[in-house]
């Protein structure tokens, strides 16, 4: 078996209001047009200072404008007839004029203008599998709308990040032009059958958890695409990595240098033995968390590092899925003695 290179991708959740329910009143407030423009233009300029690329996922409502919502008033209707939650606050947001940090194109231009960056999906309107209960026809839906969205817009999505990391309905992805799918780690956690309340509240604990693991280690990557199903034709599963930690509350707490000496030895473990290191978070948190910014150019510092020596490749979502499609394509030419 050909050995596998160390990987290091980037995947953003872009949704404004569209996804963050659980959030502090106070917090939501923060969640803005000027500021959802200051973060992209942030996280733009902190990638392009270090030449390296990542995904951003896009809610698909969250990238039109006020006037396309009221032209594409049918979209926002269901199979079934029922409006999904928080759809009929959306409208009445947009119809009283109040629109921002629910629409921001701008946003999406922010990170199109860069110019090498991966445009994934999130969703339509960023509807859960589990929480909200699709039937396939719904999900199907979904998807079908992203499309629209993207024919809008002029761009492909090719990979999909599922709200709340609730993955389902694998066998409609390829269907839609999905060739891949961010993975949930909670997916491997336990084998109980929690109720999603505490599956979500273990999560949380297990996260904040893994932030003090400053042994963490990159995540194994499958020897092939066809092991990760029976289906030759199956979307490709992209290790799920770790969340960047959102230094907010207790969250804050945490020492900056910790944060980051977990995140070097990750890269410097990939960079010397192979896996792969998927950094994830939201471009909102970047607005609420305090020097958010500052701690994920310490950990892109790190990275470029790595990638420039040519021991980590940089690979947006897509990327990974084409280059992993043939593993020996990610050989690498040279690689420094570990």
């Amino acid at each position: 078996m050909a050995t596998l290179p160390g990987v290091f991708t980037m995947s953003f959740d872009c949704e404004g209001l569209w996804g963050p329910s659980t959030l502090t009143p106070s917090l939501r407030q923060q969640i803005t047009q000027e500021n959802l423009v200051a973060a992209y233009r942030g996280l733009r300029d902190a990638l392009d200072e270090h030449e390296l690329r990542a995904t951003f996922a896009f809610v698909g409502a969250f990238v039109l404008t006020p006037d396309e919502v009221r032209q594409h008033a049918e979209w926002f209707e269901t199979i079934s007839g029922r409006q999904w939650p928080r759809t009929q606050e959306f409208l009445d947001a947009v119809a009283n004029g109040r629109s921002s940090g629910w629409l921001s194109p701008e946003c999406l231009e922010i990170i199109r203008e860069a110019g090498c960056h991966e445009l994934g999906t999130h969703g339509f309107q960023h509807i859960a599998l589990r929480d909200h209960a699709l039937t396939r026809a719904d999900f199907e839906r979904e998807l079908l709308l992203v499309g629209k969205v993207g024919q809008l817009k002029n761009f492909t999505s090719r990979t999909l990040i599922y709200p709340r990391n609730q993955v389902g309905f694998l066998e409609t992805l390829k269907s839609a032009g999905i060739v891949g799918f961010r993975e949930y780690i909670g997916m491997r956690r336990l084998g109980l059958p929690l109720p999603e309340s505490l599956q979500t509240r273990w999560d949380a604990l297990a996260a904040l958890g893994r932030e003090l693991k400053l042994w963490q280690k990159p995540q194994p990557q499958p020897e092939s695409v066809t092991s990760l199903d029976s289906k030759a034709d199956a979307a490709t599963a992209i290790p799920a990595g770790y969340f960047l930690n959102w230094r907010v509350n207790l969250r804050r707490r945490i020492p900056l240098k910790l944060s980051v000496a977990r995140w070097s030895r990750m890269l410097a473990c990939a960079a010397k033995h192979g896996g792969m290191v998927h950094l994830w978070s939201h471009p909102h948190n970047f607005i609420t968390g305090d020097r958010q910014l500052e701690f994920f150019g310490a950990i892109l510092r790190e990275a470029a590092a790595w990638v420039r020596r040519g021991d980590l490749l940089n690979l947006t979502q897509a990327e990974y899925c084409d280059r992993f499609t043939e593993p020996t394509a990610l050989k690498m030419s040279t690689r420094r003695a570990a």
